[in-house]
């Protein structure tokens, strides 16, 4: 089943750059936050309306070309990611990190993260919160029951 980010809602003051290392016409500005009480809530529509297709990687090989990213452009002339996010196909399961690098050997330094969240796998729709204590969080978008 697809797996699509219709949302990204950022809880602080920075803004980011979103892109889709699978698809460049996904690239959206996300904007801060306009007061600590009230979060921004950034559209990701993708291509075609119906939301960014959240790419699946399971290992190292595959994650320079399959994941999302959210980039803080301010003083980043590298464009360095400050979140990293993905769906781990293999363990069902989305995970993100910090350092821009995909890593489980906890002997490497810091590992990937499960994103934690209410998520399903019935449901397509998916928004992701940045987190104001430097943490993302996903959940599903339900549709309207009949």
């Amino acid at each position: 089943m697809d797996k699509k980010l219709l949302i990204v809602i950022n809880e602080t003051n920075q803004n980011f750059k979103f892109v889709n290392k699978e698809c460049d016409n996904d690239e959206r500005q996300i904007q801060p936050y306009a007061s600590s009480s009230l979060a921004s809530i950034n559209l990701t529509p993708g291509q075609y309306g119906a939301g960014c297709d959240i790419p699946d990687c399971s290992a190292s090989k595959y994650f320079d070309a399959h994941h999302m990213a959210l980039i803080n452009p301010n003083n980043n002339p590298d464009e360095t990611p400050a979140f990293c996010f993905w769906y781990d196909d293999d363990q069902n399961q989305y995970y993100y990190t910090i350092t821009g690098v995909y890593n489980t050997d906890p002997k490497e330094g810091d590992t990937n993260k499960v994103i934690p969240g209410n998520v399903s796998s019935s449901e397509t729709r998916k928004a992701i919160y940045i987190k104001n204590d430097g943490t993302l969080l996903i959940t599903d978008i339900y549709n309207k029951q009949k």
